[in-house]
């Protein structure tokens, strides 16, 4: 006999009706192999990010003079640490099916809340410090003081929490279990969804346009070496601020392609047609996990390009490992 998810569906509509919901036929569709794959994803999302994204805020935090980019750099990471210690847990839940026995749909609601507004703060963050690293590149001075940053990042982190509240009344557990959204505001859904879609839309346009802007001066800032008027000092400290500017360009290029395309792509699909086959069910699922590769790729990166805050880790670990030995 014939069942979806443990439920006869020749048994009648009023049965089958409790799974007809997009992550039912997603769940049951997409092969073992990738959704085993899709949490070990997730596991090591966790892994790596939580752990470099603290270490992210106890550096810039420590710093005696942090710039307006540090503290968004700081407001970033606590997006990512509430995305990884919130969503993660949650998502592998969902993926294993081990959500639809005991999880409380008060609980949904906070998932899908927590979720939206790491998306929607993680955007405008990247935004505004998309916009500082111009003003640096062009203007050689930040846009803002450090105090006003510090002011707008927090800003950023309430407005985001205020525009995703409404997850609290859409998203509810179904009646088998599934974390969902309620079908019976399917219409305000879709009005919260394409607010959403636009701040996405907005914001990344607006990062694009500033870094594309920057390109010119990076590649002519590259070619300059010290002369009679123009020191060594100066050339340094101008390298230095291109090489950060080259690192938050890689973490926003990496945000698009892992959170903001594959948002615009499982929205129209799901939008389009539910009733899709296996291969692309398999697509939307996996496509809609990606964005935990921006949670735990930044701190990497930060490593990778930037010397200054890799010098800030080792010294924080060396200060460590004195304290330990006396």
């Amino acid at each position: 006999m014939d069942t979806l998810n443990g439920t006869n569906i020749t048994s009648g509509v009023n049965t089958t009706a409790h799974d007809k919901v997009l992550e039912a036929p997603l769940l049951n569709l997409t092969p073992d192999a990738f959704l085993h794959g899709l949490t070990a994803y997730i596991a090591l999302a966790m892994l790596l990010g939580l752990p470099g994204n603290i270490l992210v805020v106890i550096v810039n935090g420590r710093l005696k003079t942090p710039t307006a980019t540090d503290w968004l750099i700081i407001y970033l990471a606590v997006s990512d640490i509430c995305s990884l210690v919130v969503c993660g847990p949650s998502f592998i839940l969902m993926i294993t099916k081990l959500w639809n026995y005991f999880m409380p749909s008060s609980i949904c609601s906070f998932h899908f809340m927590i979720m939206h507004a790491c998306f929607i703060a993680s955007t405008i963050l990247i935004t505004v410090i998309a916009v500082i690293r111009r003003s640096v590149m062009i203007n050689n001075r930040e846009l803002m003081s450090a105090r006003i940053s510090k002011l707008i990042g927090a800003f950023v982190i309430f407005l985001s929490i205020v525009l995703t509240s409404p997850s609290l009344i859409l998203n509810k557990n179904t009646p088998s279990g599934f974390c969902y959204f309620d079908k019976q505001k399917a219409q305000l859904q879709t009005i919260v969804y394409g607010v959403y879609m636009l701040i996405i839309l907005i914001s990344s346009a607006i990062t694009c346009v500033c870094y594309l802007n920057i390109v010119p001066k990076i590649r002519n800032a590259t070619r300059v070496a010290p002369t009679e008027n123009i020191n060594d000092a100066f050339v340094r400290t101008r390298r230095a601020a291109i090489k950060a500017t080259m690192c938050l360009a890689l973490v926003s290029v990496v945000f698009v392609f892992s959170t903001v395309a594959p948002l615009a792509v499982v929205t129209i699909l799901n939008a389009s047609n539910h009733n899709v086959g296996v291969v692309m069910n398999t697509f939307i699922f996996v496509l809609s996990r990606l964005y935990f590769t921006n949670n735990f790729a930044n701190p990497l990166f930060y490593l990778w390009m930037n010397s200054r805050f890799r010098q800030h880790v080792r010294g924080l670990f060396q200060r460590s490992s004195r304290n330990t030995d006396t």
